[in-house]
């Protein structure tokens, strides 16, 4: 998870926004680099969130989340120019979440879809 610089103390998956020209799949890998030193291969969709149909605070703008389970292949955590910290959680103490981005209840569905291998992907 990750500790964004404009939401301290709160932590995240790693991700965001999708770039002009870029793929699902290669943002994911972009963002997952830029924001943990992490390079890693996409796996598969475990989920597509639509924000209306799950309580994360208002915002003013809309948005749907996609979230990938990725697999390491090298490189070593570390922070960035956006990231505060940078660390893995065990699934019974999660640590404060941003919730305008990732919810608890949405962390443990993803860990039950990826632990258990799942292949059936969750959407709204």
């Amino acid at each position: 998870m990750v500790e964004e610089k404009l939401d301290p103390g709160k932590w995240s998956l790693p991700g965001g926004w999708a770039d002009i020209g870029f793929t699902p799949s290669e943002v994911i890998k972009k963002e997952m680099k830029e924001e943990t030193g992490l390079n890693v291969e996409v796996v598969r969709i475990l989920a597509v969130y639509d924000k209306k149909c799950h309580p994360h605070p208002q915002e003013p703008f809309y948005t749907y989340k996609i979230v990938f389970l990725c697999k390491k292949i090298d490189g070593e955590l570390r922070n960035t120019f956006d990231i505060d910290d940078v660390k893995f959680f065990d699934i019974n103490s999660l640590p404060p979440l941003s919730e305008a981005r990732i919810l608890e209840s949405q962390v443990k569905q993803l860990y039950n879809l990826a632990i258990n291998d799942i292949r059936d992907v969750y959407f709204d």
